[in-house]
């Protein structure tokens, strides 16, 4: 069974497990280095102060996850 990005994780714990995602968060304008923030606020809590749908955001992350 193959490990499923959920909304609940944050996005270094994301980059890390599935470095291919990196793009996804890249093409959302959300970046990964040097924002402190995204190592304190789960998934759906980035995609809100982006404005961003989570469950769209969630498909293409684990999209990305597989490749």
């Amino acid at each position: 069974m193959t490990a499923s990005i959920t909304a609940e994780m944050t996005v270094p714990e994301i980059v890390e497990k599935f470095p291919n995602t990196e793009s996804v968060f890249d093409r959302h304008g959300i970046k990964v280095i040097g924002y402190q923030a995204l190592s304190m606020e789960n998934l759906s809590a980035t995609a809100r102060v982006h404005q961003l749908n989570i469950d769209e955001l969630l498909k293409e992350l684990n999209k990305a996850s597989a490749q």
